[in-house]
């Protein structure tokens, strides 16, 4: 065997404690049906087969499967809370109520100590605390479930914050992560049903945004860019990143002294105008979203602050969302054809940027998806927040696009949690606020930077690139082809789809049924030499436990199969 081979083994020997452990959680909350499906029942521990199926139940009953998974989540830690973070920003292929209970997950757990969040310090900045800064206070101002943040005084004087990661909190996700990635195998093998979420793929979306995450150099570049985004605004201060005290395990920020944006009493008692907060949030948003194309993509209450100035301020930078060239365009569009009530705009617009399937009979889609927005969004355009039920109008969106089966880009779904997240923020502050009057002047500003001629030129350069990487390469492509036809190297790839149920069905059948010759043969047997075993002790011995574990064998076998659901 390989090297490669036996480090995978040893990899998943060392997992197979934690994986226990998910599927006792997963068992403790009544998610038995999980396990069953994914065919994990091996690690399941004994008392849980003799517990009275009516006990298992109970929980079940009394909780919905939804919440029980988000309660599951938070008891397995960091890696699921994320994960479970992700899948509520994918309404495109999660169901609505399991969105709204993975919305919920707290990410918050108990703080490590001081003594280790210092060790961690001096050991990445190398040079004692003392040096660094003039006080660092011992209590976390927050802690969750990847890093913990602590307040300090630099010798300069400036209030800083330091976000140190969790100890061996790397080594914990990649555990989880391998694990994840063979339950993702085992959807993909066991629950044909399941194929739509693409789970393999999910699990590696996720890696890779777990990984920018813990990252700290990367949310200080974040920072930074969204520092110069707003550089001399009114509306949002960002704090400043001080690069030269932050690694990939610790970052140091300006401490930003507010009130969390949903506190409404303390702002009440401030002096603050709730109204003007809301315009202010919203200006915000509808800038990061259609002139920066680079917004913050986790804005709940605790990362958002509005400062004592009447500023609004963000604290955590570690999600955040990006706008492609051509989607950026689109939007451009989008809000042209919205304004003007163009429906087949936005229905070639769906067509040309590729969310449109290409088994789907696109006269066909036009039609209907042309009545299908009109039928959607007329409705909402114009109406105060007030008028407008929270998540109505990405909800209704993700209707159209599941019923079309259509591919939305994450950054997309991204924009459409962000807005979400907002309303939900400013229908508290200001209900009358309209969201398309503040959204209006930054959509004829992206219309007229992004004009037609703007536009065309644009993609006409990336096409004109794209054409030259193809010239450049085809020559080679070619002499590589006919290389391999002359050697009589040329493969045919037949992959046919959806045999695999199919051949895992007909190896269980086979495995029973030579499991069942076995039980017979010994059956058969025994009952052959009980002539012989009159005279000799021995032998009728052997008869005996012959039958018994035959009879055993037989039992079990029956258990197996009327558990199945099989007969």
């Amino acid at each position: 065997m390989n090297p490669a081979g036996l480090f995978q083994i040893r990899r998943t020997y060392k997992n197979l404690g934690r994986l226990r452990d998910i599927v006792n959680v997963f068992l403790k909350h009544g998610l038995g049906q999980i396990i069953e499906g994914l065919e994990l029942q091996q690690f399941a521990p004994i008392r849980w087969w003799y517990k009275p199926l009516h006990k298992r139940l109970e929980r079940e009953e009394a909780v919905s499967l939804p919440e029980r998974l988000r309660i599951a989540f938070e008891e397995l830690g960091p890696t699921f809370i994320k994960f479970g973070q992700l899948l509520s920003t994918r309404p495109d292929i999660v169901p609505r109520e399991y969105v709204k209970a993975f919305d919920a997950l707290l990410d918050q757990v108990p703080p490590f100590s001081s003594q280790q969040a210092r060790q961690i310090i001096e050991a990445e900045l190398h040079a004692p605390l003392g040096e660094l800064v003039a006080k660092f206070h011992d209590v976390p101002l927050a802690a969750a479930s990847i890093a913990q943040v602590h307040r300090a005084t630099l010798w300069s004087g400036e209030e800083v914050v330091f976000k140190v990661r969790r100890p061996a909190i790397q080594e914990i996700i990649r555990r989880d992560m391998d694990i994840l990635r063979q339950l993702a195998n085992l959807i993909e093998r066991y629950v044909p049903d399941l194929s739509f979420l693409n789970a393999v793929a999910l699990v590696e979306e996720f890696a890779q945004v777990i990984q920018e995450e813990m990252d700290f150099l990367r949310e200080a570049e974040n920072a930074s860019r969204f520092r110069a985004n707003f550089e001399g605004s009114r509306d949002l201060y960002v704090p400043k990143v001080f690069l030269h005290l932050t690694t990939e395990q610790v970052l140091v920020m300006e401490y930003l002294e507010g009130t969390r944006i949903d506190d409404l009493e303390k702002l009440r008692e401030s002096g603050m105008d709730l109204d003007k907060i809301a315009r202010r949030g919203s200006d915000v948003l509808f800038k990061m979203i259609l002139t920066d194309g680079f917004f913050h993509a986790d804005p709940h209450p605790g990362n958002f602050l509005v400062l004592n100035n009447g500023q609004l301020g963000f604290v955590d930078f570690g999600v955040v969302g990006r706008i492609r060239e051509d989607l950026l365009d689109a939007m451009g569009g989008t809000f042209i054809a919205l304004l003007s009530r163009d429906y087949d705009a936005l229905t070639r617009q769906s067509v040309n940027l590729g969310f449109v399937p290409d088994s789907v009979d696109l006269e066909r889609y036009r039609q209907e998806m042309r009545a299908d927005l009109e039928i959607t969004i007329e409705p909402l355009v114009g109406r105060k927040l007030s008028q407008i039920p929270p998540m109505v109008y990405v909800e209704r969106i993700m209707g159209l696009a599941l019923k079309h089966h259509l591919r939305i880009p994450r950054e997309l779904l991204l924009v459409g949690k962000c807005l979400v997240m907002f309303e939900g923020l400013f229908r508290r502050l200001s209900p009358e606020l309209d969201f398309f009057g503040v959204a209006r002047p930054y959509a004829r500003r992206l219309i007229a930077e992004r004009s037609i001629i703007g536009t065309f030129t644009r993609k006409l350069r990336r096409e004109a690139m794209d054409l030259l990487d193809v010239a450049s390469s085809l020559p080679r492509e070619i002499h590589l082809a006919l290389r391999k036809f002359t050697k009589n190297d040329l493969q045919l790839k037949l992959e046919i789809t959806d045999l695999a149920p199919h051949i895992r069905r007909l190896d269980r059948a086979s495995n029973r049924l030579t499991f069942a010759v076995i039980i017979s043969a010994i059956i058969v047997g025994s009952s052959i030499i009980i002539p012989a075993a009159r005279d000799t002790a021995a032998l009728q011995w052997l008869v005996i436990g012959g039958f018994v574990v035959g009879v055993l064998l037989a039992l079990w076998l029956i258990v197996g199969i009327m558990r199945s659901g099989m007969l």
